[in-house]
């Protein structure tokens, strides 16, 4: 067995054994294609339920001191993870990605960036996964976490319909093009997914 399938089977059973999980919309993911894996954002637990909990490999970035530690470090790395310097090398960051999915894996990002501390509203989204969604000419699969990450609370994750970017290719990402598609598509398919509001909705 290797490490990989070793650490993801250990961290599925102590999430399954904390949170009463439930699983919707698998039949949205497709068997044949890259894309960006896209969901809000709302503990740190999030990375690892949302990549536990789709049937597929997925790669996060994380940032680099999480990496410090050897052996935190190769857990992270056996279930998809790889660092970044946040703040100093965002363009690096985003070329990875980019090259990742060009090489026929598939990226999970969270829009909105850092965790987000209103229950009932999003955080108003970031560039970065159209961005690196449209320059490596993917589609992008938005996902929904709901609940509160408490003892044998309720956990729910939902995959929604594919988001394509075709009309996009070819293009210059330039910063009107992706904040549309941020803002008008990208962030309301999270927020429905999640059962909240955009941060542009919030105060309706």
């Amino acid at each position: 067995m290797s490490f990989y399938r070793f650490a993801r089977g250990l961290v599925s059973s102590v999430l399954h054994l904390m949170f009463r999980i439930r699983i919707e919309g698998l039949e949205n993911i497709p068997k044949d294609q890259t894309f960006v894996v896209c969901a809000n954002h709302k503990s740190y637990l999030d990375p690892p339920f949302v990549g536990l909990s789709l049937p597929i490999k997925v790669r996060f970035m994380a940032k680099e001191e999480l990496f410090h530690n050897k052996l935190f470090g190769s857990i992270l790395r056996a279930v998809g993870a790889f660092p970044i310097r946040r703040g100093k090398s965002d363009v690096g960051a985003l070329r990875a990605a980019v090259k990742m999915l060009q090489n026929g894996e598939c990226v999970a990002i969270f829009p909105e960036g850092a965790r987000g501390k209103h229950k009932d509203h999003l955080k108003k989204g970031k560039q970065g996964a159209a961005l690196i969604a449209v320059k490596a000419g993917v589609n992008i699969l938005p996902v929904g976490i709901e609940g509160e990450y408490k003892l044998f609370s309720k956990m729910t994750l939902r995959v929604g319909k594919m988001i394509s970017l075709e009309e996009y290719a070819g293009q210059k990402a330039d910063s009107e093009i992706l904040q549309q598609i941020t803002d008008g598509v990208l962030m309301p398919a999270i927020a429905e997914l999640a059962g909240v509001k955009t941060y542009e909705d919030r105060d309706r």
